[in-house]
């Protein structure tokens, strides 16, 4: 049997098998109320026309769509990109599409996503988002839409969610540096509204105050996660004329950024000046000189979220609402004992 037409609908289906709309929507829905004869006939035909569902009606008429959304800030970043992978290869396995919102970290655009997820058309969320209002996750907690997040900040007993223990790993990296002698430590954040950065300057305070180092003001500049950043970032912090030994940026595309800074004023990595950063991404392993950073397990970041929000949309009640990843020190070249 040939398709009649590009799109088959419930109507032409049920005109070929001799029976009702609601028999077609029946066995479609795996409802009951179908002989098993009808049954039978109706699931023939649906194989032999390659009739495939219309997934925005069936938003439309509350039924299961199989959608997943996944809110991030930019999907051009390497970092998101390995939490999209981890997201969608747990999601392909269980029979479940990814749609996939960039928001570029505006808040209007958020708010804009956030509507749109509140009409129904997915049937669970995973968001990665910086600006989020306590009514957001009240209307998904009242429309039953099963969410988890990445990276929230809160200790929220209402939300599921998936995070680094940024802290930690700020600690870590102002530890790695103490160890190799450095007392003069610049810190380079990234965006301010970032809470991830935030947490990983906690860290870095820690560690000084566990070691005995004051606390300079002059030695915080802010860059915006990117290697412009990074290298604004370190250009301010050479003209404030304060000196520094070691640097301990927010993430590795600062990283880079600073020690492209630091090389054109002819200081040399790591002889003159350390240089640690964040993530671990791939162009780390690759840079002149290999940077040492803080691991951060970010593809499982994507396979947690989506391993718990595939519980929560089968009805379990889990009782863990807070996984915490570890972070993990990778030595390479471009910091040195003084």
């Amino acid at each position: 049997m040939k398709k009649l037409k590009d799109k088959l609908t419930i109507n032409d289906i049920a005109k070929l098998a001799g029976v009702s709309k609601g028999a077609v929507s029946y066995v479609l829905n795996n409802k009951p109320g179908v002989s098993k004869e009808v049954r039978e006939r109706v699931l023939r035909i649906i194989e032999e026309c390659g009739y495939k569902p219309n997934k925005l009606a069936q938003a439309l008429a509350g039924k299961r769509t199989n959608f997943i959304a996944l809110v991030i800030p930019d999907i051009s970043d390497v970092f998101y990109a390995k939490i999209i992978k981890g997201v969608e290869r747990i999601l392909s396995k269980n029979g479940y599409f990814l749609n996939l919102y960039s928001t570029h970290a505006n808040p209007e655009k958020e708010q804009e996503v956030f509507d749109f997820l509140n009409t129904g058309f997915v049937e669970g969320t995973i968001v990665m988002a910086y600006h989020i209002e306590k009514k957001f996750i009240d209307k998904m907690i009242d429309l039953k839409i099963p969410f988890v997040f990445i990276d929230y900040p809160y200790d929220d007993d209402k939300v599921y969610s998936v995070a680094v223990d940024n802290e930690e790993g700020g600690f870590k990296a102002t530890e790695y540096l103490i160890s190799l002698g450095h007392r003069k430590i610049a810190f380079i954040h990234g965006s301010k509204e970032a809470w991830d950065s935030e947490f990983r300057f906690r860290g870095y305070l820690r560690a000084l105050e566990k070691y005995d180092i004051p606390f300079n003001a002059k030695l915080i500049s802010r860059g915006d996660f990117t290697k412009e950043g990074g290298y604004k970032a370190l250009k301010e912090l050479l003209s404030t004329s304060e000196e520094f030994t070691a640097i301990f940026c927010a993430n590795d595309h600062m990283a880079f950024g600073a020690i492209k800074a630091l090389k054109e004023e002819g200081l040399r990595v790591p002889e003159d000046v350390s240089v640690i950063g964040f993530d671990n991404i791939e162009a780390s392993a690759l840079s002149n000189p290999p940077l040492t950073t803080i691991m951060q397990p970010i593809y499982q970041l994507g396979e947690v979220s989506a391993k718990i929000l595939l519980r929560l949309l089968s009805g379990e009640n889990l009782e863990t609402k807070r996984y915490l990843l570890k972070t993990q020190l990778i030595e390479r070249k471009s910091c040195r004992k003084v």
